[in-house]
C-alpha cells in the first residue's frame, strides 16, 4: 500500500509541474516573469509555512554537520519555475515536460550511482540506461 500511496504523489507531482509550468508561462504573459514568480514563490512559502507548522514547527534548520549540498533544493526550485516559465510558450508543453523528464533520469541515475546528498547509492545497470535510451527515443519522437 505504501509503494501505492507514494506512486500517486509521484504522480500528482508530475502534473503539478505540467501545470504550475503552464501557469507560470501564462501568468509571465499577463504581468511579466519576476512578478510571475513572486506570485509563485509566495504561494509556495504560504504553503510550506502551513505545513512547518501543522508538522509541529521543528526549529533547527541548520544543524550541525548538514551538507552545504542538501541546501540546493531552493535554487533548483527558482531554476525550475523560472526555466519552465519561459521554456513552455517557445517550446510548448509537451516538448518542454519531455526534455524535463529526460533530463530528470539522467540527472536522477548519476544521483543514485553515486549517493548524492544522502541518497542511497543505486548502481547504474544496462537496463537502467536503456531506460533512459526508451525516454531519450521518446523525446526524439514526439518531435519527428
Amino acid at each position: 500500500m505504501t509503494k501505492l500511496l507514494f506512486t500517486a504523489l509521484a504522480i500528482a507531482g508530475g502534473i503539478a509541474v505540467a501545470t504550475q509550468a503552464a501557469s507560470n508561462a501564462g501568468l509571465r504573459a499577463q504581468i511579466g516573469l519576476g512578478p510571475a514568480l513572486l506570485v509563485n514563490t509566495t504561494t509556495v512559502l504560504i504553503g510550506t509555512i502551513a505545513l512547518w507548522l501543522g508538522l509541529g514547527a521543528k526549529t533547527t534548520f541548520f544543524p550541525p554537520g548538514t551538507a552545504w549540498t542538501l541546501y540546493l533544493g531552493g535554487f533548483c526550485g527558482f531554476v525550475i519555475i523560472a526555466a519552465l516559465a519561459l521554456a513552455f510558450p517557445k517550446l510548448g508543453a509537451a516538448w518542454a515536460v519531455a526534455m524535463m523528464v529526460l533530463s530528470q533520469g539522467i540527472a536522477a541515475l548519476l544521483i543514485d550511482h553515486f549517493g548524492l546528498m544522502g541518497m542511497p547509492r543505486d548502481p547504474i545497470t544496462v537496463s537502467r540506461v536503456l531506460g533512459i535510451a526508451m525516454v531519450a527515443g521518446g523525446v526524439i519522437l514526439m518531435k519527428a
